[in-house]
């Protein structure tokens, strides 16, 4: 994992000196590497991130914000957009970012259009794949405890389309496209969105459904979430 680490802090560096308006990058990572923890040959843990190096298994910790509302995303920090977020959670979006690149994914915007409308895209959007094919679409579950058993489903069970009342059906993969750096730092940190179901570039993770463009679309499932103030783990894996 050693080297690994080098070659992330090195790697997120660079991208941090393009911006000049960005003060200490250098600081910023050395600063999350201390506090990544070794729980064993396999298992790491930043900031509550939970990182499985051989499995490539991200579980992250949050809790439910809203279970009924109309949303524009599924994760956000308890600072960032929480009256349109289903769920929030304490981790920084930077160790979220960092926590994935250790477990070997690649950030690329690669899927994110493919179901938008030419007239719909954003001008400032480049479809741009990761260098290992697949390796930035990754499968997101959601799971939490009942005083009966252990529940486990897809996030995208959490979701549905206002005009249907239906779950996506074209929602298997989630894009891992990464955030971005801007004059304002590290964008996703600045403004807390970490899952987001309409298109956000600064969020780390976005939806490839139809209709990810419509901001007026999405509503939450509530009849799959349970109540407010729930603790439960997103646990990111591999699509295939």
């Amino acid at each position: 994992m050693r080297p690994l680490i080098f070659s992330l802090c090195f790697a997120i560096a660079s991208l941090f000196a393009q911006e000049a308006a960005v003060p200490d990058p250098a600081k910023q990572m050395s600063e999350a590497q201390k506090r990544l923890k070794k729980i064993s040959e396999t298992e790491y843990e930043l900031d509550g991130i939970k990182i499985n190096s051989a499995t490539r298994e991200v579980r992250i910790p949050s809790q439910i914000c809203l279970q009924q509302a109309p949303i524009e995303y599924l994760l956000t920090t308890d600072t960032g957009k929480t009256h349109e977020t289903v769920l929030t959670t304490t981790v920084s979006p930077i160790a979220v970012q960092m926590a994935m690149l250790l477990a070997n994914y690649q950030p690329a915007t690669e899927g994110l259009l493919a179901k938008v409308p030419q007239e719909e895209r954003p001008m400032i959007w480049k479809d741009e794949p990761p260098k290992k094919p697949g390796a930035n679409r990754v499968k997101i579950n959601v799971e939490w405890k009942t005083e009966q058993e252990l529940k486990k489903m897809p996030l995208s069970q959490w979701l549905q389309k206002a005009d249907t009342r239906k779950t996506p059906d074209d929602l298997d993969t989630w894009i891992f496209n990464g955030s971005y750096i801007d004059e304002r730092g590290f964008t996703a940190q600045h403004e807390g969105s970490i899952i987001a179901v309409w298109l956000d570039r600064g969020a780390i993770f976005n939806s490839p459904a139809a209709g990810n463009w419509r901001d007026d679309l999405w509503i939450s499932m509530p009849a799959n979430i349970p109540a407010k103030g729930t603790p439960v783990t997103l646990i990111v894996t591999p699509e295939g």
